[in-house]
């Protein structure tokens, strides 16, 4: 058991794979006695994260230990594992509830992910907790990143991509969903460029989004470019269809095109690059600090 706990809390990736994995298929009397040394480990750490934060010491050391036990403890599938991480949850300061959702980001089990959308009701680790969730979402959990994501436009920034990735990595009715509500957040200034971006990444097959896309380019700023890298990233028109849309009504503001654009234009996605360049070509912009991004 002394040798099993080490190699979970070790610092050899290969071993903590390979220990986690043998532990999860064991007997659940075992896994239970497992994880109630684990368990203390993630309350000390847990403990010492906290006072290390509070003193505004490093906390990277009792973070590292923090989340391979957390890791552990929801691996091993128990009921005193997901006691000690809800508790966690609960009754830990900021810092360490935050590093429960990073430790807990691509969980699959069902102990972890119910973890993760308790910390959704808690304002102090939403946000983390949203992130988490982004890392690999699962279908279920989509109702409840919607329901938060409606409640203030800082959860809607940052739900709007892991919504996307659900909806389109589940059936017709998640992927309906999260079109819907993403097309919504096009209304909504605030939260439009993270729409706009969680669209071209992953809704290619969502319901909506080309007409939609289309209505948004006739209206003025900020939308119109949205509506147009929408277009641009799943519409048919042809450069003469396209051009001509991107020219038609008031000529857009260079400076709101730039803000806009540019996260686009810099994006490691070639989607969002591609969508952004012909967009900036289309509405006729001057080279800029992106240019290296605006080529063929």
């Amino acid at each position: 058991m002394t040798m099993k706990l080490e190699a979970i809390l070790g610092d050899n990736a290969a071993e903590r794979s390979d220990a986690l994995a043998a532990s999860s298929s064991a007997p659940e009397h075992e896994r239970s006695a497992l994880a109630s040394k684990v368990a203390a480990v993630a309350r000390d750490t847990a403990t010492a994260l906290a006072e290390a934060g509070e003193a505004g010491q490093a906390t990277s050391e009792y973070e590292t230990s923090f989340k391979r036990a957390c890791t552990a403890l929801a691996t091993l599938r128990v009921e005193i594992a997901k006691n000690t991480l809800l508790r966690i949850a609960d009754e830990g300061t900021k810092a360490v509830k935050g590093a429960l959702a990073r430790a807990l980001a691509e969980t699959k089990t069902t102990e972890g992910r119910a973890v993760l959308v308790h910390l959704l009701s808690d304002d102090d680790a939403r946000g983390e907790a949203i992130v988490a969730i982004g890392e690999a979402p699962w279908p279920e959990v989509l109702p409840a990143l919607i329901e938060v994501a409606e409640t203030d436009d800082l959860a809607a920034r940052l739900a709007a991509r892991p919504i996307a990735k659900c909806g389109a990595a589940a059936g017709p009715k998640e992927t309906n969903a999260a079109a819907d509500f993403l097309l919504e957040q096009l209304d909504d200034d605030v939260v439009l460029p993270f729409a706009v971006d969680a669209l071209i990444r992953f809704g290619a097959g969502f319901p909506g989004v080309t007409e939609r896309a289309k209505r948004l380019a006739k209206e003025p700023g900020k939308r119109k470019i949205a509506g147009l890298c929408l277009v641009a990233a799943f519409g048919d028109e042809g450069n003469a269809g396209f051009l001509e849309l991107a020219l038609a009504g008031t000529k857009t503001n260079e400076d709101a095109a730039r803000t806009f654009l540019g996260p686009l234009l810099s994006d490691t996605d070639e989607r969002v690059r591609s969508s952004a360049r012909r967009t900036w070509k289309a509405l006729d912009l001057k080279p800029t600090d992106f240019g290296q991004n605006l080529g063929a």
